[in-house]
């Protein structure tokens, strides 16, 4: 049985499980915070992020390498296209979005307002937010509505390069935020018809219920609304920071 640690409320996780949902492979999961994990989080995460993919003895990290192993392990259906300019461009895509949008989306909004108070006990800064929805938002914003299709997706089918952006875009809609139809068109429809598909709709309804409790209630939460559990657990009760935590 495939493990994953991680909550899916983190995109990078959520990339995850639903190219498991999509491609039907069965796993467990582990939801837990990166923030709350445990030395032996540490010693399976050395950076103190997740996903992490278990699979036996073999354990891999980031959620490109995993995506990359998932799509040679269980080529059916594809989430990359054959082509290899069309594999190269949802690649691009992909990075784009675990960097910049990444950045953005999740390190300068949803968790200077969500991660920064419940986690660490500190005040979030509202104004930079705002500030940065005008800067660094509106850029992705600007870049993403040149790339998109005026139907279906982002490379052919709908695949990797989507479910990594989309994802993205849950967690703004935790600190309400969600994209102008009138400034930012054609990214939105893209949106709605990305989170109708029925892998990503999961994730996200995992994710929206596990959202409104606190970190050590959502295992018990997750139990209940579906999700597999793993045996164990690499939680901890208190919060603390890792290597590469960038939250002020």
């Amino acid at each position: 049985m495939i493990q994953i640690i991680g909550s899916p409320i983190s995109p990078y996780v959520k990339k995850v499980l639903t190219l498991l949902l999509m491609k039907g492979v069965d796993f467990e999961v582990d939801p837990i915070t990166p923030f709350f994990g445990n030395d032996q989080f540490t010693e399976l995460s050395p950076l103190r992020r997740i996903p992490v993919f278990i699979d036996g003895n073999f354990v891999l990290n980031d959620s490109t390498v995993i995506a990359e192993y998932i799509e040679e392990c269980w080529p059916s259906p594809a989430a990359l296209p054959g082509d290899p300019n069309l594999r190269a461009q949802a690649r691009w895509l992909e990075e784009y979005s675990d960097s910049k949008i990444g950045d953005e989306f999740i390190w300068k909004s949803f968790a200077q307002i969500i991660v920064a108070p419940f986690a660490f006990k500190k005040e979030p800064d509202h104004a930079a937010f705002e500030a940065n929805l005008e800067a660094g938002v509106a850029d992705v914003m600007n870049y993403l509505e040149k790339q998109m299709p005026d139907e279906k997706f982002l490379v052919g089918e709908f695949g990797l390069a989507d479910i990594s952006i989309a994802a993205m875009f849950r967690n703004m809609h935790y600190v309400k935020w969600g994209p102008d139809e009138k400034r930012w068109p054609k990214t939105a429809a893209w949106l709605q018809r990305c989170e109708m598909q029925p892998a990503l709709a999961k994730a996200n309804e995992w994710s929206d219920a596990l959202f409104t409790v606190k970190p050590p209630e959502r295992r018990a939460l997750a139990e209940k609304i579906g999700l597999k559990l793993t045996t164990e657990t690499v939680m901890q009760r208190e919060a603390r920071r890792g290597p590469m935590t960038v939250i002020g």
